[in-house]
């Protein structure tokens, strides 16, 4: 079994997936939930799944460890972008339409 990642590991990866994460919003016409403790939230999730387990799975779906299965949670994973269009945000409620 692995240690979890620090507090400060998780804090250091977070300004790099904020920014890629905002730019990522900004190509697509989205933008990051405005509800800033729900986006902190997830920004830290995706640091944490980085950190663990290597890419940036969205935190609120469990990876199986079937690596073909699991790169389709990748975020944003396979369905954000239908959620965004019918829904108005992604299942993590990181992404919304603008």
């Amino acid at each position: 079994m692995t240690t979890p990642p620090s507090p400060e590991e998780i804090a250091a990866l977070v300004p790099k997936i904020r920014a890629d994460s905002e730019k990522l919003a900004q190509r697509k016409g989205w933008m990051l939930n405005p509800n800033t403790p729900i986006a902190d939230s997830v920004i830290e999730g995706l640091a944490r799944n980085k950190l663990v387990r290597g890419k940036r799975y969205c935190p609120c779906r469990l990876p199986s460890g079937n690596p073909d299965v699991d790169k389709l949670f990748i975020c944003p994973c396979r369905d954000a972008e239908k959620d965004v269009e019918t829904d108005g945000h992604c299942h993590c409620y990181f992404f919304y339409m603008k």
